[in-house]
């Protein structure tokens, strides 16, 4: 029966073999003693010829299983009971708990410490103080408002600038000429609005105002000019520095 079993194997393996007039298949000597080791070293050899030979197409074939070799059962070792190899003085603790717990466990472990034998048994104390719970107040803070804008610009010696995102412009609600002429003016986020397109405000409350950076100025003749969203008067909250 095993002869049988290793020539269709190998029976198999001969007519599977069809390698390209390009490249050709690496030898493998297979051993011929055990089928399970010739089946799985065929296999490997199909896998070899396909890296070698793209277009080769391995045929697997498959594989008797062993049976697995059952593990030996430890016996179990018995434990073996060290005999202490002095005797521990006797000891005295204050008779107040739970100072007389931690004493007397304290008083096992030194003697098993000394004199060995078996681990011993220590009891279970609770704690010897009681936390106490300090309340702790906590200043919390309103939120700051969003409709604000932050001041920016002014002289050289105060001048402040705009966050990462936001553009300084003159405040189109207030006179001067903000920070063309060392003045106060504005932060606003640099982002379009108004223009051909018409694009409105992404925050309701906000309103379109001519950007004053380009050349169009709907107040000189300018149609469909670009704009940048600002918080009217009316709708503005003070940012906190006078402004």
């Amino acid at each position: 029966m095993k002869a049988f079993l290793l020539l269709s194997l190998l029976g198999a393996f001969t007519l599977a073999q069809t390698t390209t007039s390009i490249c050709r298949c690496p030898q493998v000597k297979c051993p011929s003693s055990n089928a399970v080791e010739l089946c799985q070293c065929l296999n490997s050899r199909e896998t070899m010829c396909h890296k070698a030979c793209p277009m080769y197409k391995p045929t697997y074939m498959p594989c008797p299983i062993n049976p697995p070799t059952p593990w030996p059962t430890p016996s179990p070792t018995p434990e073996v009971q060290a005999e202490p190899t002095c005797t521990c003085e006797p000891g005295f603790c204050i008779q107040m708990w739970p100072q007389s717990c931690y004493c007397g466990n304290a008083q096992k472990q030194r003697c098993f410490e000394k004199c060995g034998g078996v681990q011993p048994e220590l009891q279970e104390c609770p704690p010897m103080e009681t936390p106490s719970i300090v309340a702790r107040t906590v200043e919390t803070h309103p939120p700051k408002p969003t409709n604000v804008h932050k001041p920016c610009g002014g002289g050289r010696g105060n001048y402040r600038e705009c966050d990462h995102g936001e553009v300084c412009i003159k405040d189109p609600y207030k006179d001067g000429c903000g920070p063309a002429c060392d003045q106060v003016g504005i932060c606003v986020k640099d982002k379009l609005c108004g223009g051909f397109a018409g694009f409105p405000c992404e925050v309701k409350g906000q309103v379109c105002q001519d950007d004053p950076r380009d050349d169009c100025d709907p107040l000189n003749h300018g149609y469909d000019c670009g704009g940048l969203c600002v918080w009217p008067l009316s709708l503005r909250h003070d940012y906190g520095e006078g402004y």
